[in-house]
């Protein structure tokens, strides 16, 4: 499973180095992966495929393409497991389609750059080549039916599609005939070969080959041409646009056969179609909200089906037929939807998949419910727990932190704090997703929250402007204005020992002509929650070079944990309301330490850097260290322990991961 850290290993590491990292990883156990779902984006189509049995769903996300097994994900909550996931992480700019060959052997896969790359689907799935095409988009790839041509389209200057040897990338004649940007392009794989292609020009033009040459065009659709597909069989083309239309093609010749009957009540774009196995009906996405069934030979529409409530996430903007009975689509929010298609073309609705799109920058564990929150820039937060459905809540807002329960929290609410960029805080139920309450304005930018209390009722929030505000559920309850000198970088608190920790940002003074050093962590004595006054600074931490990005007390209270934007993580002893330095030594590290937990004992430690690497330190022995290399591409931007020995993570690849100790 190419998960477990090791993303590029193959590309990149040495015999020992891969050795060295394998023994690391036998310390630790992936036992839980949540990928993202497709990238989607306002009035672009995504591309989604699957492989030639109809096994696994292909799709992109990010930098990275993916694939899930269909079976796991149509069997239900916790089925899927780490090995039904696969992510490879070749490229270096947003992925935009992949496709895999009907010999299930490699894949071929595109992004915005213009860069088409070919690689292993098995074994140690190593890159076979890349080409550069232009210097636009890559919209859509496929393979001839022998998996030895691959077929690209896209936005060039000049060149805007192409039909290609795998191996070589040398050219088989010329795929011309367009103006604008290329949309979609396919190929049929039994002689006599031929390629159609459809773009924004509105245009539907065909080649014959190879070498392929343009040999004629058709201009029936009055918009942009989104998808063209051949028919399994060959003997079929359609083409589907966002002027609602569907046209038929014959496949050899190129010559138009019918318009499909205009089902009633159709509008906006169809984004997608896919042909059924068999090569009689297809299914169309639309920007409707609705997936359609069309049979050829009726020339019509048999069946469609509403997506949801027919809101704006709920649009279809990409699909692709499985198996016989299966079809897959996508929704503009990234949820995959599993159909069911009768004998009759009915739709049933079989299965959702639902996650997050982009990089998350918030983890929390709700130790007394075993849930796990993820949130990111992309307004949602997702809600998983064992043996149930996820459930998305939608702030609308990028999400800055989580605050969830620890294990020591004997209420009854069922709920976690959630902290958007508007300003506000909103409550939301572990049990539905829904929103609990008002929500609370807090009108500044919280730069670190954490439980005031020990019923944890009440809140700490550090702000951007130098206050601090104590909060719950009935709202603001007071705010501690300028109370301290600079705007603060990270906070902590412990109702176990009666104190809260804020970092500040270095003082804006230079000594001999040099900018200070100074990155101050004040604590203060909590003497209640009753008002502003019960807060009252006790003393300065003055150790870090860099600016403090994380800090995190011990369940118990008696360690403070501080990493800074260096590679330096600290451990303070507390004992008496004061704290002194216990440990330097937690610096392997090579970048910005983004997040740091501790385990439920408190002599643990797990970090999390944007150098991609997870470390497990141990206060007891500080020279013993347990590191999980490549867990997040991009960088780890969080880490929230979850169990006795089990800790989650998130990052900019979008994934969260869970791991567990040996």
């Amino acid at each position: 499973f190419w998960l477990k850290h090791v993303w590029l290993e193959h590309r990149t590491g040495t015999v020992a180095s891969r050795a060295k990292s394998a023994h690391l990883r036998a310390m630790t156990t992936l036992v839980r992966v949540v990928p993202p779902l497709p990238q989607t984006e306002r009035g672009v189509f995504c591309h989604v495929s699957t492989d030639a049995p109809g096994d696994r769903v292909i799709y992109c996300n990010g930098t990275n393409v993916l694939w899930r097994s269909l079976g796991a994900l149509a069997a239900g909550p916790d089925a899927e497991k780490a090995e039904d996931i696969f992510c490879w992480k070749g490229h270096t700019k947003r992925t935009m389609c992949a496709a895999m060959s009907p010999s299930s052997q490699w894949v071929v896969s595109g992004d915005v750059s213009g860069a088409v790359r070919v690689w292993g689907a098995k074994g140690d799935h190593i890159q076979k080549n890349e080409f550069k095409l232009w210097d636009g988009v890559v919209k859509d790839v496929s393979w001839s039916g022998d998996s030895t041509r691959i077929m690209a389209a896209g936005d060039g200057k000049e060149t805007r599609a192409v039909a290609m040897i795998w191996d070589t990338g040398s050219k088989t004649g010329e795929v011309s005939g367009h103006t604008k940007q290329v949309n979609s392009i396919s190929f049929k794989s039994q002689r006599p070969f031929r390629v159609v292609t459809g773009g924004e020009d509105m245009l539907v033009a065909f080649h014959a080959g190879p070498p392929f040459k343009f040999t004629k065009s058709h201009t029936l659709h009055s918009n942009f041409v989104n998808s063209v597909r051949y028919s399994p069989d060959g003997n079929f083309v359609i083409s589907a646009g966002s002027d609602s239309k569907v046209h038929l093609y014959e496949g050899k010749e190129g010559d138009l056969m019918k318009e499909f009957a205009r089902p009633d009540g159709i509008s906006g774009s169809i984004w997608a179609a896919a042909w059924s196995p068999d090569s009689a009906r297809f299914a169309t996405a639309g920007g409707d909200k609705k997936l359609r069934i069309w049979d050829r030979e009726a020339g019509a529409q048999v069946s469609e089906a509403l997506v949801g409530k027919g809101e704006l996430d709920d649009m279809q903007i990409g699909v692709a037929w499985a198996t016989a009975n299966r079809v897959i689509s996508v929704c503009l929010d990234g949820r995959l939807l599993l159909w069911d298609v009768g004998a009759d073309g009915a739709l049933q609705l079989a299965g959702t998949v639902d996650g997050t799109q982009g990089p998350l920058n918030c983890v929390a564990s709700d130790r007394s419910s075993d849930v796990l929150l993820q949130a990111g820039g992309d307004g949602f937060v997702l809600i998983t727990s064992p043996g149930q459905a996820p459930r998305k809540a939608k702030i609308g807002k990028g999400v800055s932190h989580i605050l969830a329960h620890s294990g020591k929290y004997a209420g009854s609410d069922k709920e976690a704090w959630v902290f958007s960029l508007d300003d506000c805080a909103r409550r939301v139920s572990l049990q539905t997703g829904e929103f609990v309450g008002s929500k609370v304005e807090i009108k500044e930018f919280a730069v670190g929250v954490s439980w005031l209390d020990a019923e944890e009722t009440e809140v700490l929030v550090a702000t951007s402007k130098q206050n601090l505000v104590c909060m719950g559920a009935g709202g603001v309850k007071w705010t501690k204005l300028a109370a301290v000198p600079r705007r603060p970088t990270a906070s902590a608190s412990s109702p176990a020992n009666g104190l809260a920790a804020i970092a500040l940002e270095r003082p804006d003074t230079t000594v001999a002509g040099v900018q200070s050093s100074q990155f101050d962590i004040q604590l203060f004595r909590i003497a209640g929650t009753g008002s502003a006054d019960d807060l009252s600074m006790s003393g300065v931490l003055q150790e870090h070079l860099k600016e403090v990005t994380s800090m995190r007390f011990s369940p118990s209270g008696d360690h403070l944990a501080s990493a800074d934007a260096g590679n330096k993580i600290l451990v303070w002893a507390v004992e008496n309301g004061a704290a002194k330095l216990a440990i330097n030594e937690f610096s392997h590290h090579t970048a910005r330490v983004t997040s740091v937990d501790w385990l439920p004992s408190g002599r643990k430690l797990v970090s999390g850097s944007l150098d991609r690497h997870l470390y497990v330190w141990d206060v007891d022995e500080p020279k013993k260290k347990i590191m999980v290399t490549e867990a997040h591409k991009g960088g780890v931007y969080a880490v929230a322990a979850c169990g006795e020995k089990s800790f989650a993570s998130v990052g900019m690849d979008g994934f969260l991961v869970v791991n567990e100790l040996a």
